[in-house]
C-alpha cells in the first residue's frame, strides 16, 4: 500500500492497548463478526466510510438467514464488501441481492520474503496441517486416515500448527496425541518462524469442513510443497485435482492423495510446478493492493 501511497495504521482486536486511533479518511475492516464484538467491548464508534472484507468464518459460519440488525445494519451501511471468491460472493448476495453490485471479489496475494529452499526426495513423510483449533477446522477429520497410513510409513509424523481459539478442540487433540507418538501440537508460531515449518513439511493439508480462502495452502503451494484439501467451494476453487494439489472428500482418497504424492516422484514434481506457476499467476499481492486502492478512490 506504501508504494499506492496509502498511509495505513493497524489495530489488532486481540491487544488490548487501543489508546491510538488514527484520524483515518477510510475504515477497511477485516472480519466482521469479530469487528462488531471488538467495537462493543472497547466502545469503538464507525464514524467514517468504511469497506469490509469477509473470510470463511463469516461467509459460511456467522452470517445466516437469521443474522442479527446489527450485523446486517453493518454491512448494509458498508460502501463495499470484499470477499475471496466467486462463491462466498454468491452466498452474500442470496443473503441480500441489494449487496450485489457493492460486493466484490479480490483474490488474496501471496507475499512471500522467504527464499525457496529444495525438498529432501526422501519422503517419509512429514504431514503438516496449519489450522486455528476451531470446530470448523475440523483438524482431526483425517485421523482415521493417518492411523492406517501409518501402517505403510513407519516414520511417518502429523503436526499440527495453529493457535488455540477452542479448549475443547484443544483437549481432543491432547487426548489422540497421547496415544500417537508421531502426531504432536506445536501451537501457534509466528509469522517469519512459518518458513522453517513449510521447509520441514513434505505435505500440507487442510482439513476444514468449509474455507473462505486458505493462505496457509496458498503460502505452501508457494513454497513448492504439495497440497491436499478437503471438497469443500473454497478449496475446490483454489485447486485442480491433480495439476495444482489434491482434493479429497472420503478416507480412502485421502489416503490415496498420499500415496501418489510419496510414490509418483513424476506427478508429485509436476503438481507442485503447476501449483506454484498457478500462485504467481493469481496471487499477485501487487494487485491485490491495485484493486483496494481503486475502492478506496471509490468512497
Amino acid at each position: 500500500m506504501h508504494k499506492q501511497n496509502i498511509n495505513t495504521s493497524v489495530i489488532p482486536y486481540l491487544e488490548n492497548d487501543n489508546w491510538y486511533y488514527p484520524q483515518a479518511d477510510i475504515y477497511h475492516i477485516l472480519h466482521a463478526t469479530r469487528f462488531l464484538q471488538w467495537s462493543r467491548e472497547n466502545g469503538f464508534t464507525l464514524d467514517r466510510p468504511y469497506l469490509v472484507t469477509m473470510g470463511g468464518t463469516d461467509i459460511n459460519i456467522d452470517l445466516q438467514e437469521d443474522m442479527e440488525e446489527e450485523m446486517f445494519a453493518f454491512l448494509d451501511h458498508a460502501k463495499f464488501i470484499t470477499v475471496f471468491t466467486e462463491d462466498a460472493k454468491e452466498k452474500v448476495n442470496h443473503l441480500a441481492p441489494e449487496w450485489g453490485e457493492k460486493t466484490i471479489v479480490i483474490t488474496q496475494g501471496i507475499w512471500m520474503p522467504w527464499n525457496i529452499s529444495k525438498r529432501s526426495q526422501e519422503m517419509i513423510p512429514r504431514i503438516l496441517l496449519p489450522a486455528g483449533l476451531r470446530p470448523v477446522k475440523d483438524v482431526l477429520h483425517v485421523l482415521p486416515a493417518l492411523d492406517r497410513l501409518k501402517e505403510d510409513y513407519t516414520d511417518m509424523d502429523f503436526t499440527i500448527l495453529g493457535a488455540n481459539l477452542d479448549g475443547n478442540v484443544h483437549a481432543e487433540i491432547q487426548k489422540a496425541a497421547m496415544s500417537r507418538n508421531w502426531m504432536k501440537y506445536a501451537g501457534v508460531v509466528p509469522y517469519e518462524v512459518m518458513k522453517i515449518w513449510y521447509e520441514t513439511a513434505q505435505i500440507v493439508i487442510n482439513t476444514s469442513q468449509s474455507e473462505g480462502q486458505s493462505i496457509a495452502l496458498m503460502e505452501a503451494m508457494a513454497m513448492g510443497r504439495p497440497v491436499i484439501a478437503r471438497n469443500n467451494e473454497a478449496n475446490r476453487a483454489l485447486i485442480s485435482h491433480g495439476r495444482t494439489g489434491w482434493i479429497y472428500e472420503t478416507m480412502p482418497e485421502f489416503a490415496e492423495a498420499v500415496h501418489s504424492i510419496v510414490n509418483d516422484r513424476f506427478m508429485r514434481e509436476m503438481v507442485v510446478q503447476q501449483a506454484r506457476d498457478w500462485i504467481i499467476e493469481h496471487c499477485s499481492p501487487e494487485e491485490e493492493a491495485i484493486a483496494y486502492h481503486q475502492l478506496y478512490r471509490k468512497i
